[in-house]
């Protein structure tokens, strides 16, 4: 089914997304500790059992909860690209994200 999406127009979309839960958690993106210790708290998130009840008015909370939602559709994107083999990537928040949840994977795995 892959093959009849447009990733590369998800994946922009996607990327847009990103940028704006990095915005209302005040993350600036090139800021590589913070978007490691991002990454290691989205690779340890583990879907509504991990934020329980969020209060409406938690916008923390909800931001990182939509984040780390679009960071599971940023990997299936570029999975789905794989598989028809097309390399999808997004803009440099994107990639910067990517990068350190890579980062954070392999530290995690080496140990």
């Amino acid at each position: 089914m892959s093959e009849f999406e447009n990733q590369h127009a998800d994946a922009a979309m996607i990327s847009a997304e990103i940028a704006r839960m990095l915005v209302a958690l005040g993350i600036d993106w090139t800021d590589e500790t913070r978007m490691r210790a991002l990454a290691r708290e989205a690779l340890s998130f583990h879907g509504m059992d991990s934020f329980g009840h969020l209060d409406p008015e938690d916008v923390t909370g909800r931001s990182k909860q939509r984040l780390f939602g679009l960071i599971a559709l940023m990997l299936r994107t570029m999975e789905e690209g794989a598989e028809v083999g097309e390399l999808i990537h997004g803009s440099d928040i994107w990639k910067a994200l990517a990068k350190a949840l890579w980062t954070e994977k392999n530290a995690v795995s080496s140990k």
